[in-house]
């Protein structure tokens, strides 16, 4: 299942439908809902909020998720209706909304609050706190309006792009919407949200839950599907145990001596990723599109899709690693932490890994963002083969692993700071979700919003039935594209030198000693 951008999806033009959720306008009528917010929705509102007042406009934060679906049959109308709203009331993540509202200057003396945010958009000061409301099931409908008919694709997917960041801002409700380009005998589903609602994970697995309640509501066959729990629920739990946290935590224990480490800054991507003069790269930034309020130009990130290795060549590499005591995973992190050495950028390799949160049962198939992040260093010097740094890459997987105890904004709050993540290795294997073949060969794809930054690079590792893929976004520069491009084609031949020609125990490829 491809994980990319908008622009790089296969779309067929056809007739544009918006599809949005809609429900009692007056928030103050909603249910009051005391359940706490996770940690990671709080710092992605509090974040939307300082960014509102920062551009000054309304609108998305262009940090949104989304998934496209194809049919190989006409738009029953009717039939997805029933489909969504069923979709809708089984996972409440659609049905809830937080804000936050002032505690000093807009305190009135019945205990409530006004809304933080004003018309004009700026804030009075003052200390913001998180209030919840939800609906209940039913408590949703769908408005579906017909934009148009498209007969080429660029209008359609400028459109549907700008509809995905005015849509899916995180300070309002809904956060979210889905779209449909119908054709006569095919249609594409787009489920759009910000992404304080959905993890990838969650994307993965809607394919299959839609499209088996759309046959349940066009065909009358049963849709199937896991029970599953509610991430309000899971948000409430994981904030009552991470507010029970000290400084003397094992998470912020690993978080306080990674950074230390590194000078109190996340790792960064080794190579240069901006333009080396002055002027290339004033005349690079002078091309941006948009600035923001401040005048600072607006790049959009720079994007890659990778195919690394076919299924036969990842399962040949995938067992080198096993024989060697070590997973996939962990395999390709220690091939590049060989290639950070083999450029020249010092024997030790460091990153952060997003690891899943949905450690109980109830919440394999709940759609939220169940991601929390964990530090990652590797050390190259000394080992005497790939068997021996894949094993190091093992144990540094199983050491890191406690840093996800804790979201990272209460471990800030323990340590004293919280620095943005610029380096960011993700890793999914999709293998088992349903339908994932189907999906796979261009039944659905995973989509993520525009970025705009010009020191990050995520890269996300995907193992799909075809083989092993990675997606790459990065500053929007040439020099930073040259970079990202010559760093996957670095690993891409590594990852099949070692399983085509390696073995555990004989032939393994030798790294160079560090400088």
């Amino acid at each position: 299942m491809q994980f990319t951008e908008l622009s790089a999806y296969p779309l067929v033009p056809g007739t544009l439908g918006q599809w949005m959720p809609t429900a009692e306008r007056d928030f103050d009528k909603w249910r009051p809902d005391d359940r706490g917010t996770s940690y990671v929705h709080e710092a992605h509102l509090r974040g939307a909020y300082d960014l509102l007042a920062r551009r000054r406009i309304v609108g998305g934060r262009e940090s949104w998720l989304a998934v496209g679906i194809e049919f190989d049959e006409p738009l029953s109308i009717p039939g997805l209706r029933e489909a969504l709203t069923a979709w809708i009331n089984r996972h409440e993540v659609l049905r809830t909304h937080v804000i936050l509202q002032e505690t000093d200057a807009g305190e009135r003396s019945d205990g409530e609050t006004d809304a933080g945010e004003r018309s004009d958009g700026e804030t009075d000061a003052g200390e913001r706190t998180v209030v919840r409301r939800s609906l209940p099931a039913d408590g949703v409908e769908l408005d579906l309006r017909m934009i148009g008919t498209y007969h080429s694709v660029d209008p359609l997917r400028d459109q549907l792009q700008g509809e995905f960041d005015r849509a899916t801002a995180p300070l309002t409700w809904p956060a979210y919407m889905f779209a449909t380009v119908a054709r006569p005998d095919s249609f594409t589903l787009f489920f759009a949200a910000d992404h304080s609602l959905v993890d990838g994970y969650s994307l993965v697995l809607a394919p299959h839950e839609i499209a088996s309640l759309y046959r349940k509501a066009t065909k009358g066959s049963p849709a199937r599907l896991l029970p599953t729990g509610s991430y309000v629920d899971f948000s409430a739990a994981e904030r009552k145990d991470a507010a029970r946290a000290d400084a003397d935590h094992r998470a912020a224990r690993l978080w306080r001596a990674h950074l230390h480490e590194s000078g109190g800054e996340m790792a960064s991507f080794p190579m240069p990723l901006l333009p080396t003069s002055a002027a290339a790269l004033a005349v690079e930034t002078k091309a941006a599109l948009t600035h923001d309020a401040e005048g600072v130009p607006r790049i959009p990130q720079g994007a890659l899709n990778f195919h690394l290795l076919d299924d036969d060549r990842t399962n040949k590499f995938t067992l080198v690693c096993s024989e060697a005591g070590a997973t996939l995973v962990t395999g390709v992190l220690a091939c590049m932490a060989r290639i950070n050495t083999d450029l020249g950028f010092g024997p030790v390799f460091r990153c952060v890994i997003p690891r899943h949160t949905r450690n109980a049962e109830q919440w394999l198939a709940a759609l939220g963002w169940f991601v929390a992040i964990a530090p990652f260093r590797l050390d190259t010097t000394g080992a005497r083969g790939f068997g021996d740094l894949a094993r190091r890459a093992q144990q540094q997987w199983k050491q890191s692993k406690p840093g996800t105890e804790l979201p990272f904004l209460r471990v800030g709050e323990l340590i004293g700071t919280t620095p943005t993540p610029r380096f960011v290795i993700s890793f999914m294997d999709t293998r088992s979700a349903p339908g994932a073949a189907y999906n796979d060969a261009g039944g659905a794809a995973v989509l993520r919003s525009r970025d705009y930054s010009i020191e990050d690079v995520y890269l996300w590792v995907n193992r799909t039935p075809s083989g092993l893929h990675v997606a790459a976004r990065f500053p929007g520069f040439e020099t930073a594209r040259r970079a990202v491009t010559l760093y996957l084609g670095a690993l891409r031949s590594l990852l099949t030198e070692i399983g085509d020609s390696s073995a555990y125990g004989g032939g393994v490829l030798p790294v160079p000693p560090s400088a």
